[in-house]
């Protein structure tokens, strides 16, 4: 009660002393919620069948925030409050203060300079690419990380250059300085010391081509590091939470994107490169060798409108993981191939929809899946095995991990028909979910199938 009076009253202070100086302030509010009205898994595990009773639930994923943003000239501030479904705010703990909890998800402001050519951000932002990064057409965010990160750190200072001499070219650079505790300042701090933040510059480029009767977008980006940098990564990523210093990994990419293709098709191409300098094997003299490894993320997501009323989206992503670079002694390879069709019931506020999906994932020796929250996924700490590498869409269940002979292999089929009222400013959406998953090697096999029925609302005002 007392961090929400505090938030009440900053907030207030904050809009009263905004309408003071500024241009506006704006308030904005949003709520994403889903409970689920029933859901089962149906586990058949070595030849065994075991049932779950039925059960209700909510979607722990859900969220309310409360968002305020002051203009004044050149200047604009964000702040923003985040509750997570259960009304608690355990999402954001800080390990840059002392592993301290906040509601408060972003708080961050940009000055403009020289009619916008050049921009200053800095604080605490909320998955943030500023841009350089374009979604998929059906499966949404990017593996791409980005500029600031919920997952792997929320603080962010950088630049952005819009040279006025090259029309629809700008750039990126920013590091994560994170804040420090009490006042004065306290340059023993080792994670914002120069000889680590260099090595975590954050580097981005946007081109809009210049080409009459082509639209088409370039994005690029390269880190020489990523880092955890002050988030709660669930334990896995320990080893990096501690000092803030140690790179998980490098990752540059590239995009095109071509939102009127043939004057039909919105597409987008993605190529991501992941590496990693201190990966290790061991040869045949029993020795440690380090080398540099590498993993490729490579998309492909189109949209086209086959008629006004109805919408289909196409998006396919391929993962491969070079030797070494999730687990020593081990490769993998992953896929997944989604499509979506929507279809507007002409002169009503209803949608109809189904969404389908075709996971495929196998290793060379069996040591690349692990368990986390009783769901099976990517046993790795260099690619974030709780949202980049997922084995089934929406953390539905999955088959039960496996210990046999050789590569161990996964297969996921997933369905979602859906049906939708649309509001002036968000929707009531009705689906049913269904999943089946299989997990094997070459002498043992485990399957799941799982169903749920979501009811989900989602409102901005």
């Amino acid at each position: 009660m007392a961090k929400m009076n505090r938030f009440v009253f900053g907030m207030a202070f904050f809009a009263l002393s905004g309408f003071a100086f500024a241009q506006s302030v704006t308030f904005h509010a949003g709520i994403d919620y889903t409970a689920w009205g029933v859901s089962q898994a149906m586990y058949n595990d070595d030849g065994k069948s075991v049932k779950t009773d039925p059960s209700a639930g909510y979607d722990p994923d859900g969220n309310m925030t409360i968002d305020v943003s002051v203009k004044a000239a050149s200047f604009e501030f964000n702040l923003g409050l985040y509750f997570n479904a259960d009304g608690g705010d355990e999402e954001y703990i800080d390990f840059s203060d002392g592993g301290k909890g906040t509601p408060f998800y972003q708080g961050n402001m940009k000055v403009g300079l020289f009619n916008d050519q050049l921009s200053l951000y800095t604080g605490k932002f909320e998955d943030f690419n500023g841009g350089y990064i374009a979604e998929g057409a059906v499966l949404g965010e990017q593996y791409i990380t980005n500029l600031a990160d919920s997952d792997y750190g929320p603080y962010l200072t950088g630049l952005e250059i819009s040279p006025v001499y090259v029309s629809g070219l700008k750039f990126f650079a920013g590091f994560p300085i994170l804040p420090i505790r009490g006042n004065g300042i306290q340059a023993n701090e080792e994670y914002n010391q120069w000889k680590y933040l260099g090595k975590k510059v954050k580097l981005a480029a946007q081109y809009v081509l210049p080409f009459s009767g082509f639209d088409c977008t370039l994005n690029a980006g390269w880190r020489p590091g990523t880092y955890y940098d002050g988030v709660d990564n669930g334990g896995t990523m320990s080893t990096f939470t501690e000092t803030f210093t140690k790179s998980a990994f490098g990752e540059a990419y590239i995009q095109a994107c071509m939102p009127n293709l043939a004057d039909l098709f919105n597409v987008t191409f993605s190529y991501d490169l992941r590496y990693r300098d201190d990966a290790s094997y061991t040869n045949i003299s029993g020795e440690t060798v380090e080398h540099t490894a590498l993993a490729h993320m490579i998309a492909l997501s189109g949209s086209v409108p086959l008629s006004d009323q109805f919408t289909l989206a196409v998006e396919d992503r391929f993962f491969y993981a070079d030797d070494d670079f999730i687990e020593t002694d081990e490769k993998l390879l992953y896929n997944i191939f989604a499509v979506n069709g929507d279809y507007a019931l002409s002169g009503t506020q209803f949608n109809i929809g189904l969404e389908l999906a075709q996971i495929f994932a196998a290793d060379a020796n069996g040591k690349s899946f692990a368990v986390y929250d009783d769901t099976a996924k990517v046993n790795n700490q260099y690619y974030s095995s709780y949202d980049d590498i997922a084995l089934m869409l929406n953390d539905m269940a999955t088959a039960n991990l496996i210990s046999g002979t050789g590569s161990t292999n996964y297969l996921g089929t997933y369905a979602k028909p859906y049906f939708k009222y649309n509001f002036s400013n968000g929707y009531l959406m009705i689906a049913c979910e269904l999943a089946y998953t299989k997990i094997f090697t070459d002498d043992v096999s485990n399957s799941c199938l799982c169903y749920r029925v979501p009811v989900g609302i989602k409102f901005e005002f």
